[in-house]
C-alpha cells in the first residue's frame, strides 16, 4: 500500500471571539422598532421576513442582532420543533437596554422646492408637532433612500437659497419610514435617534418628555 507524505504544521493561533454588536445595522433597527410596537408577539424567521419585506437572510441577520444584544430571546416549535419563535424581553428592560444601540436613520439631508411623495413628517417639524417645542423653519420630511432614488427630485445647493424658510429639509433614511409611520408622522424611537445628535437642552427636554408616556 502507497501512502503519501503527510505533513503536519503546528502553530499559535488566537481564538476567533465575535466582536460585540456596538451600534444596530439599518435590518436591525427596523427589526428592534418591530418588537417595541408589537410587544406581545411571538414570530418566526419566515413570518418576520414577509411582514418586513426581507429577504429570509436579512430577516435572519436582524433577529441574531437582536438576540445577541440580549433583546429577544427564542423558544423551539412548529411541526418539526426546529422552527425558532421570537420574542422580546420584559417591557421595562427592552428599551432602555436597546436605545444604546440605535443608530441615526439619516443617512443624508438635502433640500427641495416641494413635498415628495411617500415622504414623511419628522425632525423638529414633527417634535414640534407632537410637543410644545416652537419651530418656525423649513417643512421636515424623511423618505427612505431607495424611493428618494426613484424621483427626478431637483436638489437645491445654493446655500443662500437654503435659507429660504419655504424649501422643504428631506432627510433621506437608511430604512423605509413608512413601515412605523403613524398619522403621517415617522414614528417616535426613529424621530428620537435622529435628533439625538442636537445638543439643544429644549429639543432634549421635548425628547425625553414625548417618550416618558409611552410604555415600551
Amino acid at each position: 500500500m502507497f501512502l503519501p507524505f503527510l505533513g503536519l504544521l503546528l502553530k499559535n493561533t488566537p481564538n476567533l471571539v465575535k466582536d460585540g454588536i456596538q451600534k444596530f445595522s439599518p435590518s436591525a433597527q427596523l427589526a428592534f422598532l418591530f418588537f417595541i410596537y408589537n410587544k406581545n408577539i411571538t414570530i418566526n424567521n419566515e413570518s418576520f421576513a414577509k411582514k418586513m419585506n426581507f429577504t429570509l437572510i436579512t430577516a435572519s441577520r436582524a433577529l441574531n442582532e437582536l438576540y445577541d444584544t440580549k433583546l429577544i430571546d427564542f423558544n423551539s416549535g412548529g411541526k418539526t420543533g426546529r422552527s425558532k419563535e421570537y420574542k422580546r424581553i420584559a417591557d421595562n428592560n427592552y428599551f432602555e437596554q436597546g436605545k444604546n444601540y440605535l443608530i441615526n436613520p439619516i443617512k443624508k439631508i438635502v433640500y427641495v422646492q416641494k413635498v415628495p411623495d411617500n415622504s414623511f413628517i419628522a425632525g423638529l417639524e414633527s417634535l414640534s408637532e407632537l410637543s410644545i417645542l416652537n419651530y418656525f423653519e423649513n417643512k421636515v420630511r424623511a423618505i427612505y433612500y431607495k424611493n428618494y432614488n426613484k424621483l427626478n427630485i431637483k436638489v437645491v445647493n445654493n446655500n443662500d437659497i437654503i435659507k429660504d424658510k419655504n424649501l422643504v429639509k428631506l432627510e433621506i433614511w437608511k430604512y423605509d419610514p413608512f413601515l412605523f409611520v403613524k398619522n403621517n408622522h415617522v414614528d417616535l424611537i426613529s424621530l428620537y435617534a435622529s435628533l439625538l445628535g442636537n445638543k439643544e437642552e429644549r429639543v432634549e427636554s421635548e425628547l425625553e418628555n414625548i417618550l416618558k408616556g409611552e410604555k415600551w
